[in-house]
């Protein structure tokens, strides 16, 4: 099992087109007359003196030719055809080397057709080609999937029918659309994301998966003080409360002689993050080789050289299957391919962002300066010091992904008197400043890292059937081998409730052992991921040791506890054209940015109601789910 690191340097070519790449000759006049009547409509803004009677009749004229062309999509029967004459060279996009672009075979830098983005301004057409599919070069193409970025930006992807019967079976393990509906349904918005985890940006990935196995999930509850919200009153209560949590929420194991450091994976049906970890070493530790997969068959990991333990939140339609051995055989059978992706490096440095800043509300002015210090001086030296100029430039032996222009000046540094070079640092420096301005603040020693439960504790549930167990951390003490011993700030983003884990990062040699990557480790005592917010499917920290913002974060966060409310579970359907364009409309009609945003000027205002803040944060929670 290796993986290959030229993935993410790897490209395709395919088209993205919109829904009036299918109008029909009729619908595509009235379209060309609408667009010549705004044009008019301008023409008449610009003058001074016009009659308005002109400017009554364009916009009665703009309103009855949209409503023939809606009337028109409503008289269009037949199966749509894409107007070959939309297929324009500014409608070509480029994708990274991905699962999917793997296993249909295109080519590196090529322009394939067998795949195409179609973003939506129509919902009738959208209807139409998810119903229906269409036409391009006597070829059929059919609805495939939507990525939740895709989503926000109204997009879909669609599929060659012919290329979807080819390798349908090695997209999805041999799991048909026919066969989750023959069990009940899904939940179309998961299908659809799980679906496109084929398309995620990724490298291959080896894996042999005889030496796999997934177990259910480490979850325990914990015994916090929260604020408990009533999702039907929106009441507030303070009160000490168990709160269940699943620790391994998307994580799982591999052995360190497999990697040393953690990375993504993306598997058909299965995502989330593998962190090293010598389960072995425990077995034989407590000579206990004995661990029982998610139907409950038995593996003996010596025997059976299990080297991966995926956990069943990873493995997203386990239920679907009768047992692990019949998605390995129909890995190996049908050809599935692994990916792995973000592997870990500490090595960026981190920035403090304006929603982290924002929550931080008794800040001083001075304490101001002081954070932005680093910032400050960084940009007054861009362009007279050689070192700030090659480290801004990512001219560094640390920059692991080079360009031609950081390879050249690695080499001969006199080339930052180059013109091109220096309208180069010129740009970047009016980009430093634009992001100073809108809160992004360099800081010392800031690092991002994976989030890593405490796999200890998941071994002694998984080997030696403990149903509480104690692991290796207590209490709410982290570890993070990035930094020495004392207080940390653990940050993620979206940061919108006033989340700073101030937590204590605890050195101990029994840490050091286990605990071998740089991600940053969390007790199971704590109920961290419930205050920030997170999963440990790849989620990453904004780690902070700097002793200021450390201590305005300590006195910011007296009196706060987490969030908690009971979060809804989505309801199986049918996957048909018709549920996938409900969802999709409904999906698209989402904007999560409206909660963050109006969360945002509730901490900019003079009066802060952080019981608005957080019920902002519940309904912007239930959105995302």
């Amino acid at each position: 099992m290796k993986g290959k690191k030229d993935g993410l340097n790897k490209q395709v070519h395919i088209y993205s087109i919109d829904t009036s790449a299918f109008y029909n000759d009729q619908e595509n006049k009235l379209h060309n007359k609408i667009l010549k009547s705004y044009r008019y409509r301008d023409h008449l803004k610009k003058l001074e003196h016009v009659d308005k009677k002109h400017k009554k009749y364009i916009t009665q004229r703009i309103i009855s030719l949209k409503e023939k062309l809606y009337n028109a999509f409503n008289d269009h029967i037949q199966i749509r055809t894409l107007r070959t004459d939309s297929l324009k060279d500014n409608n070509v996009i480029s994708l990274f080397d991905s699962v999917l672009t793997r296993t249909l075979g295109i080519k590196e830098n090529s322009l394939s057709e067998e795949i195409m983005v179609v973003q939506t301004y129509h919902f009738q057409i959208l209807r139409d080609i998810i119903d229906k599919g269409f036409i391009h070069n006597n070829e059929k193409y059919v609805y495939f999937t939507s990525s939740a970025g895709q989503i926000r930006t109204k997009k879909s992807c669609f599929i060659k029918q012919s290329t979807l019967d080819k390798y349908q079976n090695a997209l999805t393990c041999g799991l048909s659309v026919e066969n989750i509906n023959a069990q009940g349904g899904s939940s179309i918005n998961k299908w659809n994301s799980y679906m496109a985890l084929s398309n995620s940006a990724s490298s291959p990935w080896e894996i042999d998966i005889d030496k796999a196995i997934v177990v259910n999930d480490l979850e325990t509850n914990v015994s916090s003080l929260v604020d408990y919200i009533d999702r039907d009153t929106y009441e507030i209560t303070r009160k000490i409360m168990d709160i269940p949590i699943e620790h391994t929420d998307g994580c799982g194991m591999m052995l360190p002689s497999l990697s040393q450091k953690s990375f993504m994976v993306r598997l058909p049906w299965v995502k989330g993050l593998l962190v090293p970890f010598d389960f072995r070493q425990f077995a034989e530790k407590h000579s206990s080789f004995i661990v029982k997969d998610v139907y409950g068959k038995e593996w003996d990991i010596i025997k059976d050289d299990i080297q991966i333990i995926f956990t069943k939140s990873q493995f997203k339609m386990w239920k679907y299957y009768d047992s692990w051995d019949d998605y390995r055989s129909k890995f190996k059978k049908y050809g599935c391919l692994g990916a792995k992706l973000n592997e870990e490096d500490p090595s960026v440095e981190g920035k403090l962002t304006y929603q982290m800043l924002q929550t931080l509300t008794d800040i001083t002015d001075e304490e101001l300066k002081q954070i932005s210090s680093k910032t400050v001086s960084e940009i007054t030296q861009l362009g007279t010091d050689k070192e700030t100029m090659m480290k801004v430039l990512g001219a560094t032996e640390k920059n692991k992904h080079k360009t031609s222009l950081q390879e050249a000046l690695l080499i001969y540094p006199e080339l930052l008197n180059d013109d091109h070079t220096k309208e180069i640092i010129k740009n970047k420096k009016k980009s430093m400043i634009k992001d100073a301005k809108s809160g992004k603040l360099l800081v010392s020693d800031a690092r991002y890292t994976y989030l890593c439960p405490d796999l200890y504790a998941f071994c002694e549930r998984l080997f030696l059937g403990i149903e509480n167990p104690k692991g290796l951390l207590t209490g709410s003490n982290v570890y993070c081998s990035l930094y020495d011993k004392g207080h940390i700030d653990i940050l993620r983003s979206p940061h919108l409730y006033r989340e700073h884990g101030v937590r204590w990062n605890k050195k101990d040699e029994e840490y050091e052992k286990w605990f071998i990557t740089p991600g940053v480790y969390t007790s199971i005592h704590d109920p961290i991921s419930k205050l920030l917010q997170f999963d440990n499917d790849g989620d990453k920290a904004l780690i902070i040791s700097d002793e200021l913002i450390v201590n305005i974060a300590k006195r910011n966060m007296e009196n706060m506890v987490p969030l908690y409310y009971e979060m809804s579970v989505a309801q199986k359907q049918e996957i048909n054209s018709r549920n996938i364009y409900e969802a999709l409309t409904l999906a698209y009609g989402i904007n999560i940015g409206e909660y963050s945003n109006n969360i945002t000027k509730i901490w900019n205002s003079d009066n802060i109601n952080l019981d608005v803040i957080k019920w902002l944060c519940m309904e912007n929670n239930f959105t995302i789910d």
